[in-house]
């Protein structure tokens, strides 16, 4: 008897369509432990994007550097599946820094992989309520998360996501005239 598939404990499963795709807690593949979580694609060609997700308070890490870190294994036949950082707070405030987000797009994971180690790394604002994180899976396959873990690192660690390369100190263009 196959048994019940349910979203791991403390984590939200969402899905653009879910019905196309299903997140659970799966004892037959692990990186450490005894279990890990799955989120997998039940059609060929599904809507947009699944998730797997998770929130808490940012409390202990407002103001801090903090690195997540998770360990990763996909069989993804199409598409690509990316760990997500990001924090929620007040940035209107003259202490708000607004920009504290990694969702890998500059580094996705694609194709098959073994056990993987991946590391995000954000700053939090000492404004910072919330932390929301996860991984989404955008198109066919598989993928499994396990051993996901935080950790304040000192400000010699680099920032991670495209978010912290350089941008343009103003906008362009606006009109479409150039």
């Amino acid at each position: 008897m196959e048994s019940e598939k349910k979203v791991p404990k403390g984590w939200s499963h969402y899905a653009t369509k879910r019905e196309e795709f299903e997140a659970y807690v799966d004892a037959s593949e692990k990186h450490s432990g005894t279990a890990c979580a799955t989120l997998r694609a039940l059609v060929e060609d599904p809507a947009p994007f699944g998730n797997l997700m998770q929130c808490a308070s940012a409390e202990t890490y407002a103001g801090k550097r903090l690195r997540m870190s998770a360990w990763v294994k996909s069989r993804i036949k199409d598409g690509r599946s990316q760990l997500w950082l990001r924090i929620d707070g007040d940035w209107k405030s003259a202490a708000g820094n607004p920009g504290c987000f990694d969702n890998m797009n500059d580094r996705p994971i694609i194709g098959s992989s073994e056990w993987t180690k991946y590391d995000l790394v954000v700053q939090l604002p000492p404004t910072s309520t919330n932390i929301a994180f996860g991984l989404m899976l955008f198109g066919n396959g598989q993928v499994w998360l396990d051993d996901v873990t935080f950790e304040e690192v000192s400000e010699d660690v680099p920032l991670t996501g495209s978010y912290t390369e350089g941008k343009p100190k103003s906008f362009s263009n606006l009109n479409f005239e150039d």
